[in-house]
């Protein structure tokens, strides 16, 4: 009786055990089946979020290419424009669910062939430009009037004849945009001609309907010590930005790196901020001269020696951040002496002149075919001081005319061009205001007799 109870315990006990394991089963297999359910839904979640963030960086890509595209596309870079956006990220493929979560409408890539399609419509609206071409000069810019003007220095008489103030400047470069010019490089108006080895033609300039090509040169650049305390800038320097800046002494003897003392950077700014302005990043050619050094270095007068070593290094510099950002470099004579000014200039002279160019300012700013005369002058086409300096490598040779016009001497061109200064605003008013800006008010009034 005992064993019979004892074996029927055992067998209710091994029942509830088997009972309790199944419901341990299934309980478990219900949170273990929950657990799985909720990874798996964590799981989609995070693919979700990241096929989000995903396409979301693409959107931004996109956007970052398209406003860079329109930059290029303002400044003439047609193809380059095309290329950026035909090399933009594809979206990547995701869930519908994420598609509606990412508002991609104004990157996407209908909107991207479209940008495209009107890219290459405005590389086929460019035409031929046939009319006058126009080149202007001027020197370097009065920051401080009232310095320039109170005859302590230099007589006033003579910065009101030759140059143009800041303030002047800054209001000439919206006139000139209005207008419809655009910056183009002196360089690029003429080429080798294939037919003829050794000679040159015109080169095709081509521009949108209603633009003009504008040359910009700047005379001398040298910050010449008679100018030091006269309201100028000392020197253009490099900065580590790649960005040219000018050291300014102001009146209460401090000095700065400014981006506004002088043609180069402000014009460098302006085209920044309206790349139309300028056809491919062209900016405009610097004339130097040599005999008190370059862009405000005296690479031609110090000893030799560390200080000389430096100038010659900071020159350099400041001539390659310049030419980086589109500006060129012309001879303007090494001595500037009035033997050109009176045409007395002996081709011994002139072969002195050159040589000496060559040999202190060319290593500094490289070689170049640009040759802009002192004062102005102008050779007849067979004259051998002409010839002189053709067979030198300069065969772009600009004299001062108040014509627009280029000539072309089979093996040399000879491109005019109009100063703009106190000189000319005081005495060719309507000239000025009917071709390049309203003198009346671009007028600095601090300036003495207007």
């Amino acid at each position: 009786m005992t064993h019979k109870r004892m074996t029927g315990s055992k067998k209710k006990i091994t029942v509830l055990i088997v009972f309790l394991a199944v419901i341990a089963l299934t309980l478990g297999g219900a949170l273990w089946n929950s657990y799985i359910n909720e990874w798996h839904a964590a799981e989609a979640q995070k693919i979700i979020e990241n096929q989000i963030l995903e396409t979301k960086k693409v959107v931004l890509d996109r956007q970052i290419s398209i406003k860079e595209a329109k930059k290029l596309l303002d400044g003439y870079y047609y193809d380059e424009a095309a290329t950026l956006l035909l090399s933009v990220k594809p979206f990547p493929a995701v869930t519908t669910e994420v598609a509606l979560k990412v508002d991609y409408s104004s990157v996407s890539d209908e909107v991207i062939a479209d940008r495209i399609a009107q890219i290459e419509k405005a590389k086929a609206s460019l035409t031929v430009y046939k009319g006058p071409m126009h080149h202007i000069f001027f020197h370097s810019l009065i920051i401080y009037p009232k310095l320039a003007f109170d005859n302590k220095g230099r007589p006033a008489e003579g910065y009101n004849n030759w140059m143009v103030t800041v303030s002047e400047f800054n209001k000439m470069l919206p006139e000139l945009r209005d207008k419809g010019y655009v910056l183009y490089s002196l360089d690029q108006y003429s080429e080798p001609d294939p037919e003829n080895p050794g000679k040159i033609r015109p080169k095709e300039i081509l521009l949108p309907p209603g633009k003009k090509p504008l040359v910009i040169s700047i005379d001398d650049v040298s910050y010449y010590d008679y100018m030091r305390t006269d309201g100028f800038a000392n020197k253009l320097v490099a900065g580590s930005d790649g960005k040219i800046y000018t050291e300014v002494t102001a009146p209460d003897g401090s000095s700065a790196l400014t981006r506004d003392g002088d043609v180069m950077p402000i014009l460098d700014d302006f085209v920044a901020l309206y790349p139309d302005f300028s056809w491919r990043g062209a900016k405009g050619t610097i004339a130097l001269t040599g005999y008190e050094g370059a862009l405000g270095y005296r690479i031609s007068t110090l000893p030799e020696g560390p200080e000389l070593d430096l100038a010659k290094t900071e020159a350099k510099k400041a001539a390659d951040v310049l030419r980086k950002n589109g500006w060129l470099f012309a001879c303007h004579s090494f001595t500037h002496n009035s033997y050109f000014k009176d045409y007395t200039i002996t081709m011994k002279q002139i072969d002195y002149d050159t040589t000496k160019w060559k040999k202190y300012i060319e290593p500094i700013v490289g070689k170049t075919n640009l040759y802009i005369t002192p004062f102005g002058i102008r050779f007849k086409s067979e004259d051998p001081r002409l010839r002189y300096l053709v067979n030198q490598g300069f065969n772009v040779i600009c004299p001062v005319g108040s014509v627009s016009r280029i000539i072309y001497n089979k093996d040399n061109m000879i491109m005019s061009r109009a100063n703009i200064d106190g000189y000319a605003m005081h005495n060719r008013p309507e000239e000025l205001t009917r071709y390049y800006f309203d003198v009346s008010k671009v007028l600095d009034p601090s300036r003495p007799g207007f």
